[in-house]
């Protein structure tokens, strides 16, 4: 069976992450994905490494590999004529087109949305923007930092209440982005099998950021009220929270519905007494009294080792997780049995893995992905592929046109 974009074809004009994770995630779902650069440089995601809280790898930028696997690079120079008839010629061919470059960017080098519908009326236009393509910040420039957390509320009900909006680590609201992305493109796609047509798929991070805390927005929509920051020791449920055990490992518990989940929580953690406590016995009195309650548990959870805790929580069918390191979600067996990695043949590395895409189809599972390519590395081959000779290759790199 066919992967399902099996047959289509994206040219991705895209830098650093969610633009190109997007295009990872069409490539992984079968689409032949064309990635166009600008000679001298290229994306500026292949030198993202000068992150502090990262440790030092064996390539330039864990970014650049992650987003733009099953790629094939051509080092174009859209702002010369030439270059901009190449990509019109591969556009034309094409089924969608993705970029994250700024609007007055995309005309000065004709690769807008009306221009390209003039070239091709069946292609998918796919644009991202940090604010969204209308108002007053339409232009401004935004990264997953500025217009994912902070643009959108997110950050503000992050962290302890007196203290700084948390950190947040990079590249989460791209990828949560690309999601909604490759999902809009998708859909575009099969309306146009509907229609002929094809059509401009606008996203914007911090509408992306929106929608990820929307039970927030909604909740002030409704009510008029902010969102207050809500420390461990001032949550309504306290079995909807995280402790530390005797070993300094976490575990986060999700008991959603206090009423069912108080007495066997109470037997798990060997404190039966306080099922019928006068100060916690009912939902209303456990979130008058949470700060007490939420102490108490900490001494008792500590007393153990996570190891020791799990029979116990596993015995009573509590809801609850580690929380892991990302070194141990990574050597969690439930990734390697549910393929959460795939294999890569690396030129430098050698075999490595990488993250798999989260949308698994069991038809056509993702086992190995080609490395993200070099700059260029794949120009002299798509313009033969577009009819080019050997002389107009030699012509085009002369001229700077092609690297």
């Amino acid at each position: 069976m066919n992967r399902p974009l099996e047959g289509i074809k994206v040219i991705d004009l895209t830098t650093t992450a969610a633009m190109p994770a997007a295009c990872l995630l069409l490539a992984d779902w079968g689409a032949e994905v064309i990635k166009i650069e600008h000679p001298q440089g290229g994306d500026p995601g292949r030198w993202i490494s000068a992150l502090g809280w990262l440790p030092k790898c064996p390539v330039p930028s864990p970014l650049w590999e992650q987003d733009n696997e099953n790629k094939r690079s051509i080092a174009l120079d859209l702002r010369l004529e030439e270059g901009r008839q190449i990509g019109y010629k591969l556009i034309a061919g094409a089924d969608v087109f993705a970029s994250n470059l700024q609007e007055p960017s995309l005309k000065r080098i004709g690769m807008d949305y009306p221009s390209l519908r003039q070239v091709n009326p069946r292609l998918v236009y796919a644009h991202l923007t940090g604010f969204g393509s209308k108002g007053p910040n339409a232009d401004k420039p935004g990264y997953d930092y500025s217009a994912f957390w902070a643009s959108s509320g997110i950050m503000s009900t992050m962290g302890e209440p007196d203290g700084p909006p948390a950190f947040q680590r990079p590249a989460m609201g791209d990828h949560t982005t690309a999601l909604a992305i490759a999902g809009g493109i998708t859909a575009a796609l099969l309306a146009r099998e509907r229609t002929g047509q094809g059509q401009k798929v606008d996203v914007a991070l911090m509408a992306t950021g929106m929608w990820v805390t929307s039970l927030q927005h909604q909740a002030t929509l409704l009510s008029g009220q902010d969102i207050k920051r809500v420390g461990r020791r001032d949550m309504i449920n306290p079995m909807w929270n995280c402790y530390r055990a005797k070993d300094g490992r976490w575990v986060q518990f999700v008991m959603l519905f206090p009423e069912r989940f108080w007495p066997p929580f109470c037997k798990a953690l060997g404190i039966e007494h306080l099922e019928h406590d006068p100060r916690f016995d009912t939902t209303e009195k456990r979130e008058q009294n949470c700060a007490e309650l939420v102490d108490i548990i900490d001494k008792v959870i500590a007393a153990k080792t996570l190891e020791e805790w799990t029979p116990l929580f596993d015995k009573y069918e509590l809801v609850w997780a580690y929380v892991h390191t990302i070194k141990s979600a990574l050597e969690d067996p439930q990734v390697e049995a549910n393929n959460f990695l795939v294999d890569v043949e690396h030129p430098v590395v050698g075999k490595m893995k990488s993250v798999n895409s989260p949308i698994i189809f069991n038809e056509t599972p993702i086992t190995s992905r080609t490395p993200a390519p070099d700059l260029g590395q794949h120009s002299e081959e798509i313009l033969l592929e577009l009819g080019y000779s050997w002389e107009d290759i030699s012509r085009f790199k002369e001229r700077g046109v092609i690297l």
